[in-house]
């Protein structure tokens, strides 16, 4: 199976000033006071991206959040055209990320589910209708995947805080970790999707006061406990590959970064992943980036890897 990655690319459509309140005024001084929006460019990026994606002719598609800036549904709208080719032509699994959970009123108002809730709510696949089916609807969370030999499991920890936090919460990391114990069981590889870094790129767990998840030490101890085998991730606008060693086998960890960065340093260089699965192995790993000074596509030598163990 081969999977695309993509992340954090932050769509940005900055709202009327009468309605820039509470934590949206804080993004905004964010973004323009201190600069923060000069380093994407999703409107331009994302499109590139996805088009030099679909020549690489996945089997799955996957997103880990951060569509939007500001949960706005301008932006949403913005995400959803630029990722159409991707989403309409190939099995695709979409999570939150903090970001397309900005304000309580995006959260309680699902707006993000009102663009990508076809891509939410897991499934079986049908490939004579080209969607998910019997899912259990967008908002259930832990969301299953079934595409062929391969289970997708998509969690929504993200919350409309001040910080950048998120909460898995005990019923969900426990939910998760049964439909990861059934699909091993049934000797399918499992693929887990969560916005947050469960470790920093040393395999320490990731502590970012702040920006973290407030309740990683449980999330971390469920997946020694059921080992998924990859975990793909965003949040932290750097690419790299860890692993955690669980007491059923290891996990392969994946950070996308971002898609949509302006940067000339390959780790945060707007980028994607390309993983071939097989058997639970990540058989080949491609780095594909777009630097600040190139508008070409390229892979990354010295990110190419492929799982021995």
């Amino acid at each position: 199976m081969r999977i695309v990655h993509m992340t954090d690319v932050h769509f940005l459509a900055p709202p009327r000033l009468r309605g820039v309140v509470g934590k949206r005024a804080l993004g905004l001084a964010n973004l323009y006071a201190f600069g923060r929006a000069k380093y994407f460019d999703a409107s331009e990026v994302v499109a590139s991206a996805v088009d030099d994606a679909a020549r690489q002719k996945p089997d799955l598609f996957v997103m880990t959040g951060d569509m939007t800036a500001m949960a706005q549904d301008e932006e949403f709208r913005m995400a959803r055209e630029a990722f159409a080719p991707l989403l309409e032509s190939v099995p695709s699994a979409v999570v939150p990320g903090n970001h397309d959970r900005y304000t309580l009123g995006a959260a309680k108002g699902a707006r993000m589910e009102r663009w990508f809730a076809d891509f939410m709510g897991g499934g079986t696949w049908d490939d004579e209708q080209g969607r998910w089916l019997g899912g259990g609807g967008s908002g259930a969370w832990p969301a299953e995947f079934r595409l062929g030999d391969t289970t997708i499991v998509g969690t929504d920890p993200c919350r409309p805080t001040v910080r950048s936090t998120g909460r898995m919460g005990s019923e969900v990391i426990a939910a998760a970790e049964r439909v990861v114990a059934a699909a091993r069981a049934e000797g399918r590889q499992v693929v887990y999707l969560v916005h947050y870094p469960p470790l920093w790129n040393d395999g320490r767990p990731y502590d970012r006061d702040g920006h973290n998840l407030v309740d990683n030490d449980d999330l971390l101890a469920s997946l020694r406990r059921q080992p998924p085998h990859l975990l793909l991730h965003g949040h932290k606008h750097e690419c790299w590959r860890t692993a955690l060693e669980g007491e059923g086998g290891r996990t392969v960890v994946l950070n996308c970064g971002s898609t949509s960065a302006i940067s000339p340093l390959p780790d945060r260089a707007a980028g994607y992943w390309i993983i071939d699965l097989e058997g639970g192995r990540v058989t080949a790993l491609r780095r594909r980036v777009r630097l600040a000074d190139s508008h070409r596509w390229s892979d990354l030598p010295d990110f190419a890897w492929a799982d021995a163990g």
